[in-house]
């Protein structure tokens, strides 16, 4: 299990590894690069991959470490990555700056980088400051690398 660091890049493969009955590798992985798809899988996964405990249910957030840290996951795909709390995201939603900021002050993002599925980057990264460099709440495709990049 990896210990979590915060603004550590994480890598995994999952090639070979995802299967349900008959679908083709490439369906699959192709249904695992869209978020909606890939958010309960990779939030029960990610207990595999560090020490948290998932929330069930639809909370404000998705787990816990065992000092109570709040964690919330969202999944960067080929359209960005979108921080707001989950009410806020969507077709007929508005965004709500001074609701998302304070939400986003107590959470730690579990920002996961589906983009290159089987391939998935992880980065934990506190929810202030990724609201300092990103105040309306989104990050557009364009900033995935920077997003992810370990700084050495």
């Amino acid at each position: 299990m990896n210990s979590i660091v915060v603004n550590r890049t994480y890598l995994f493969d999952l090639a070979g590894q995802v299967r349900f009955g008959e679908l083709s590798t490439d369906a699959l992985y192709a249904i695992f690069k869209d978020g909606r798809n890939a958010s309960f899988m990779l939030e029960e996964w990610l207990t595999l991959k560090f020490p948290l405990t998932r929330v069930l249910g639809n909370r404000d957030h998705d787990h816990v470490d065992e000092l109570g840290n709040k964690y919330d996951a969202k999944n960067f795909t080929k359209g960005g990555l979108k921080f707001m709390p989950s009410n806020q995201i969507g077709a007929g939603r508005q965004f709500n700056k001074e609701i998302a900021h304070q939400h986003a002050g107590e959470l730690i993002y579990i920002c996961c980088d589906i983009v290159d599925f089987p391939r998935i980057r992880v980065r934990f990264i506190n929810g202030s400051e990724l609201m300092a460099t990103y105040p309306k709440c989104s990050i557009p495709f364009r900033k995935r690398e920077s997003l992810f990049a370990d700084e050495t």
